[in-house]
């Protein structure tokens, strides 16, 4: 559904956290920490989808080859240069002490007012952020890490806590908030405060489903069969069934409350970020309908990348207008994620017909979705160009399905999708040592990875400088370390 900003209340909280660089991730002096729940819901949601759609989207949108740097600081992130100082501004402006700080809160309040609802709600969004802290720095605080303003025994340095634990932690937050969700009675319960679904619980029931899908599949490499087998129960419990049923903000089309990636397109970085030689050469060899959606032509009215890590070509496409709007969706869990989850899952159990049929529904759902007619930006669907690609590349069957044709087709549709770092890092096995799509060590990265893929981030600044002692004790963190369930 979608769910526009109609107030600067979330704007405002963004503005005032991202600008802030706190010692430590539990003591925020901006925290709102007796605001009423209808009003801290709004803001954990907004900051949480710039974190997701700002700085983690777009740095690792390099990592995946999706855009290519071309200007400042994104020229050495596409290089594997992503250092401590750059991490610290998710970790600690839109995570920590942001998002994950409020939806502390609610859970706490919720308790005190008998409000499952409300907790139901926050449980979801907070098993999405700390999901994201696990996949971006595997072993992290969380038990201890809102206790800064703890009244009776504070705690300043929270212990880190493994990777997998945490990942528990995510599963439980999301079974428990199917069930809050489902109890009859609610003393206070969303609506339009919930940005999201408006005050929708049983879409947000199946959301959780499809988030339980998600990171059961994340597991693939280290689980095969269990991971797949709990992937699709989720889905079969009754997760999403259309685009329109979407965790989504849909942000005001008013410059003060912009989309995450318009807003970051028509900043001061926005000529940073171009669309990478391999992305726009991929979507132009299977004659993609999205490619004119996703990027901008160049002045000759064509379609051109810039190469990984350099050269930099400042006449390469920008990202183009189904992103550079303000009303760009900013998705937490979609439809055709769920898809291309319950295909890759039926593919490793031996059911192929599902696979292909899983798969096949994806690519339509996606196709459908990014070129819907955009009017504004002169671009009406292509039903001709449409209904090509749907046969080329969704008319899949059991006999022709393979992991290489999803894991491709969902790196097309997740573009600029924080989840597609995670994706292709899953595909890094030794039969495919660059992943699926197979992407090449970016230029001038050696300096950096010693011709390696990064496959994590840093720990930022402010957690080695003011919890030296608990990063230690969390084990190797270089950027080519692995996070747990990747091997």
């Amino acid at each position: 559904m979608k769910r526009k900003i109609f107030t600067l209340f979330a704007t405002a909280i963004i503005t005032i956290v991202s600008s802030c660089d706190f010692g430590n991730i539990n003591v925020n002096p901006n925290a709102a920490t007796d605001a009423p729940m209808n009003v801290l819901l709004p803001a954990a949601q907004a900051n949480l989808v710039y974190g997701l759609h700002g700085d983690i989207s777009q740095f690792n949108s390099l990592l995946v080859q999706h855009l290519a740097g071309v200007e400042n600081i994104y020229i050495s992130i596409g290089q594997y240069d992503l250092n401590s100082n750059v991490a610290a501004r998710v970790w600690n402006g839109n995570l920590y002490p942001g998002a994950m700080q409020d939806l502390y809160v609610i859970i706490r309040k919720s308790f005190e007012n008998n409000s499952p609802h409300y907790r139901g709600i926050a449980r979801i969004l907070m098993a999405i952020a700390l999901g994201q802290v696990v996949d971006l720095w595997n072993n992290a605080p969380y038990d201890e890490a809102f206790r800064g303003n703890d009244p009776v025994r504070p705690i300043f340095t929270p212990r880190y806590q493994p990777g997998a634990i945490l990942y528990d932690s995510v599963n439980a937050l999301l079974t428990n908030a199917i069930r809050d969700l489902t109890t009859p009675t609610s003393a206070k319960s969303p609506s339009r405060d919930d940005l999201v679904y408006n005050g929708n619980l049983a879409n947000w029931i199946r959301a959780a489903r499809a988030l339980q899908a998600r990171y059961a599949n994340h597991l693939s490499k280290i689980d095969p069969e269990g991971s797949a087998r709990r992937a699709l129960e989720a889905i079969d419990a009754g997760a999403l069934t259309s685009n329109a049923q979407d965790a989504r903000i849909v942000f005001g089309n008013a410059v003060n409350t912009p989309s995450p990636w318009f807003a970051a397109l028509n900043s001061s970085f926005g000529n940073s970020f171009r669309l990478s030689t391999f992305m726009v050469n991929l979507m132009q060899s299977r004659q993609d309908p999205r490619l004119p959606f996703y990027a901008r032509p160049t002045a000759s009215g064509t379609f051109v990348g810039s190469p990984a890590g350099g050269p930099q070509n400042l006449n390469a496409s920008l990202p183009g207008p189904y992103f550079n709007r303000p009303e760009t969706p900013a998705n937490l869990i979609t439809y055709v994620e769920q898809k291309f989850i319950e295909a890759e899952a039926a593919l490793r159990l031996g059911n192929r017909e599902r696979a292909a049929a899983a798969h096949n529904e994806a690519v339509r759902a996606s196709i459908a979705k990014i070129t819907a007619s955009l009017p504004a930006a002169g671009l009406t669907t292509n039903t001709t160009a449409n209904n090509a690609y749907i046969a080329n590349y969704a008319s899949e069957t059991a006999a022709t399905i393979t992991l290489e044709k999803i894991m491709t087709e969902k790196y097309i549709a997740m573009f600029l999708d924080p989840e597609a770092w995670t994706d292709w890092r899953r595909m890094i096995t030794s039969q495919t040592p660059n992943g699926i799509p197979a992407l090449t060590i970016a230029n001038n990265s050696q300096t950096f990875t010693q011709g390696r893929f990064p496959r994590r981030w840093p720990y930022p600044i402010s957690e080695i400088q003011t919890n030296a002692a608990a990063v230690a004790a969390a084990g190797p963190a270089s950027i080519t370390d692995l996070v747990f369930w990747d091997r």
